[in-house]
Parts: structure tokens; sequence; C-alpha cells
């Protein structure tokens, strides 16, 4: 069954989509009058319905269930260093499909690409494949993308549980860090740049209460990192 999104609270009845959602049906899926389609909201709905009118701008879908999907008991936040090329896009891809809550770009002292004055753009898209995600993964929470400039600004967010990946010495396995059965609600982890924190930067995550973690015996790349850390979060915390 096909799904398709509108970001707004949903009731019984009938639905109109946005004129993009639309085009999307109409034009490149090819759905035509009487199809089965979900309507999600991001916000933990699954709106099951019929389509009864369709064009190129304008869809209407008649609604007949709604099935509502609790918030997870301990949400995930990705606080990852900005990467270079499409290496965001494919992060906020995969950690969307995931079930991360919450993802926060920063930049660090080894990060290639600033995203300074390109901030509006930048996130308009990667909160385009956010959406575009969570139609094909069937996710019911829309996460949450923002962005900080500077690492520092992190220790202002309030995580019961931090961690971050780290390649020293003395860094814990992932299973080894997190506290199982998990009493503490919201859980972070950090990834760094295709460089690494930095020497002052890894002071720094420890000085607050981050946790440095070994995720494999051997080195990831920084994207690659990321979506093998939320991977085995995910087990972990939901298994």
């Amino acid at each position: 069954m096909h799904k398709c999104f509108y970001g707004d609270n949903i009731d019984m009845g009938v639905l109109e989509l946005s004129p993009n959602e639309s085009h999307h049906l109409y034009n490149v899926m090819r759905m035509q009058i009487g199809s089965k389609i979900i309507a999600l909201n991001g916000k933990g709905i699954h709106a099951y319905g019929t389509l009864i009118a369709i064009d190129k701008k304008h869809a209407r879908i008649r609604i007949e269930r709604i099935t509502t999907f609790a918030y997870p008991n301990h949400p995930i936040t990705l606080l990852q260093a900005v990467l270079k090329n499409n290496n965001n896009n494919y992060i906020v891809r995969e950690a969307t499909a995931i079930g991360v809550s919450e993802i926060i770009f920063f930049e660090t002292r080894n990060t290639e690409c600033k995203l300074k004055g390109k901030i509006c753009d930048k996130f308009f898209h990667l909160q385009q494949i956010a959406i575009e995600s969570c139609k094909q993964s069937g996710n019911p929470f829309l996460p949450k993308i923002s962005y900080f400039e500077k690492l520092e600004k992190i220790n202002s967010l309030p995580f019961d549980i931090r961690l971050f990946g780290g390649l020293r010495e003395h860094s814990q396995p992932l299973k080894t860090a997190l506290p199982i059965p998990l009493l503490k609600s919201n859980v972070c982890i950090a990834i760094g740049p295709e460089g690494d924190f930095s020497p002052s930067e890894y002071a720094y995550l420890q000085q607050n209460d981050f946790i440095p973690c070994r995720l494999t015996q051997n080195i990831l790349r920084s994207e690659t990192a990321a979506i093998y850390a939320l991977s085995v979060l995910d087990q972990l915390i939901n298994s």
C-alpha cells in the first residue's frame, strides 16, 4: 500500500494532500481513484484510506481507519558532525528509517564542509529526505533536524545518557557503556567528522559526561559509524 505525507493532524473524513504529494501520486506513482493509501503525519499517525480524487495538483483521500503509535519510551538522538558531499543526506535517510528521534548536526575543528550561510536551503532538503524515508520505512515519527555551529552547545541539551564514538584507548564497547535495563530515558550518541574529534574535543566531551565508545575493532567511516551505532542502540534498547 502506497504511503503519502500530510504534516498536520489527521481525522476521519476527507483529506486533501499538498500539491507536491498530489503530483507524486499522480505523475510518479500513477495512482488512480480507488487506490488504497496510507497517510502519515510524522506525529505518530497512520491513516488508512481510499483515493477519491486525483489530478496533477489535487488529491483527496477518504480516511477509513486511523492507527496511533506511542512515542518511544527511550528516544535516541544522533549528534552528528557535518560531513561533506552527500553523506549528510545518507545519514538522515538511514537514521530516519531506523527510528532516531532527533538529528543534530554540529561543526568541529576537523569539519571539512561548513554549513554557515547555507542552513535554510540545506535543512529544507534534509527535512524532505526525512519525510521520504518515513514514507518508505513506515516510521510514524518524523525526526527533528537541527544544527549547532559549535560542539560546545551540546552541553545544554538534557540527555540522561551521553555516548560518543571514540577511537582512543579506554573506549568501552557500546553494549557495556549503555546500562541495561535502561532506567533513564533520553539517549544520545555523538559521531565525529572524517578526521575524528580533536584532542580538545575529546576532553570536552568527557568533561561533560560523554562516555567514549568503541564501535567495532576496525575504523569506520563517519557515516557508517553513525548508522552502525544507531542500529546497535536500537537493538539494545528495544529488543
